[in-house]
């Protein structure tokens, strides 16, 4: 299952609570093909979890995943990286440990 870095967390959480969206709130991920066959991966602050989403939770923040989207990010691991007030998510392999 996809895992959050605690790093990661606590930006989703800030940006939600700039997004001003109360409790249950949280980062959805869907997927669509894209026009290369690959898979395209969007992202977006949402209110909750569509029926069927996959719920992945870290320090009481929440990423709701698609199915396929879940399919495709299912041993990878969501970090982040802090620029001044901006962030650079990046998925990569979860690291054993």
């Amino acid at each position: 299952m996809l895992v959050l870095t605690e790093e990661a967390a606590d930006a989703i959480r800030g940006i939600l609570d700039e997004a001003g969206l109360g409790a249950g709130a949280g980062l959805r991920i869907s997927a669509e093909a894209g026009g290369d066959g690959e898979a395209e991966l969007d992202f977006a602050v949402a209110e909750g979890p569509l029926d069927g989403d996959v719920i992945v939770e870290r320090d009481q923040v929440s990423i709701f995943l698609d199915e396929t989207a879940a399919e495709l990010l299912d041993d990878q691991q969501i970090g982040v990286e802090a620029h001044g007030d901006h962030f650079h998510f990046s998925i990569d392999p979860q690291v054993a440990g």
